[in-house]
């Protein structure tokens, strides 16, 4: 078997592993902060390329192919550890009460290898990598009202007057599988093309996305999402790279939206008989320019700007109420992100990295209710790594980021508005541990 057929093999097992994962609690919105050991310690700052930095590198921008030995791979295994506390109240009823996330971690696998063959010029990889997604529950309670019983749920101590959303559990994970090639041109320039076919599995309950049946006592009631589905996206990459001098390089790309497949689940209907529920969520198109600079032989400073378009993206482009009471939307906005990172090498054998990232809130205040399942609000990371060589081209790489707490509230709403006296209040950070292994073969 080739190099080629082994890594695009190896690919497609690592995303049906990843798959079986838990999923990962996104943190830039709907991305992760960074991708791999090395690009995580470093705030996820790669555009420009980093040949330390392989997955990072590789998924940020393709034209940074050329910077890597002729065979070189990393694996890297991460777990996430999030926190998630949603308070809410209605004042006409006297209710206030609370409910953390039972998730307590997210493991997650990333892996790219790149290689070259005859044509020295040009170089290609292939990888799997944990992109996006979240992972949030919170049980039916008594004294949070927000997870109160639904209205026509059986049970509701309010005979229907009154309900909440009942047990919310939202997981979705998306698994990018990068195709690549990238190529040399004069005067510093390359160049670099990827396809990137997807996997997204995803479970969303109460499906408050379709329109409500009715419960045994007349009132409505979404219905429950009892399993997962897995649907396939595509889309396509492309960027180009700029060696300046031989201290300074920049870097450009573009993601095209990944297109998935629409998500569809059967569910039972309270009162008798089932029926099909579907959700369009896709990958928005993102775009970043970046930077590379040698303060000294042993020390850079790498930084990148990114835009991601989530106010065009099925799934997080509207908001409010459909005519049916279904809901339009998670009414997520354009966001922006800065990454920023250091990294020194101490010796010959002993790299240390350090990195902030920074992403502009994509959730409006005034959208924290309809994203009480989707609390993805955290703002500002700080992040620490190193990398260790254990044998000639072979590293040992680790990182941990710290996801600072961010707040945000907003009333409930219903389909004639703002619900005067209510208020639901959001609080996330979250904590992640990673290591992998750099390694030529």
């Amino acid at each position: 078997m080739t190099q080629r057929a082994l890594l695009l093999r190896t690919a497609c097992i690592a995303a049906a592993l990843c798959l079986n994962l838990n999923l990962a609690h996104a943190t830039d919105g709907y991305f992760v902060q960074g991708f791999g050991a090395v690009n995580s310690s470093l705030g996820g700052a790669a555009t420009a390329g980093n040949d330390q930095d392989l997955i990072g590198s590789l998924y940020k921008n393709p034209a940074n192919g050329i910077l890597f030995a002729d065979r070189t791979a990393s694996v890297v295994f991460g777990d996430i550890l999030p926190n998630a506390r949603v308070d809410s109240s209605v004042a006409a009823l006297g209710l206030r009460g609370s409910s953390d996330s039972t998730v307590s971690g997210v493991p997650y696998l990333s892996l790219m290898g790149s290689w070259r063959e005859a044509d020295a010029s040009l170089a290609f990889f292939a990888g799997a990598v944990s992109e996006a997604g979240l992972n949030f529950h919170a049980a039916t309670s008594a004294t949070n009202p927000v997870f109160f019983p639904q209205a026509g749920a059986t049970g509701n101590p309010f005979g229907g007057l009154f309900g909440g959303f009942g047990d919310v559990r939202s997981s979705l994970y998306v698994i990018r599988i990068p195709l690549g090639v990238s190529g040399s041109l004069p005067d510093g320039w390359s160049w670099g093309v990827a396809l990137a076919p997807s996997v997204g599995r995803n479970l969303f309950t109460p499906a408050a996305f379709a329109a409500p049946a009715l419960g045994t006592n007349g009132a409505p009631v979404y219905a429950t999402v009892q399993q997962q589905d897995i649907q396939l996206g595509f889309g396509a990459q492309g960027g180009v790279r700029w060696q300046w001098d031989k201290d300074l390089s920049f870097g450009a790309s573009v993601s095209s939206p990944t297109y998935f497949h629409t998500y569809s689940w059967d569910v039972s209907v309270p009162t008798g008989g089932s029926r099909t529920v579907t959700f369009q969520i896709d990958r928005p198109l993102t775009a970043q320019l970046g930077f590379n600079y040698a303060l000294a032989p042993s020390t850079h400073l790498v930084g990148d700007l990114g835009y991601i378009a989530y106010a065009s993206c099925k799934g997080f482009d509207n908001s409010g109420y459909n005519p049916d009471g279904s809901i339009k939307g998670l009414g997520w906005q354009d966001s922006w992100t800065f990454e920023l990172g250091l990294q020194h090498a101490l010796t010959s054998t002993i790299i240390v990295r350090a990195g902030y990232n920074y992403c502009s809130d994509p959730i409006p205040a005034d959208m924290t209710f309809y994203n009480v399942g989707s609390p993805l609000h955290v703002s500002q990371h700080l992040s620490l790594g190193a990398s260790v060589a254990l044998a000639a081209g072979v590293t040992l790489d680790v990182s941990y980021t710290r996801g600072l707490s961010n707040t945000q509230s907003s009333s409930w709403y219903n389909p004639a508005g703002a619900v005067p006296g209510t208020n639901l209040t959001s609080v996330t950070s979250g904590n992640e541990f990673a290591v992998g292994t750099t390694f030529r073969y």
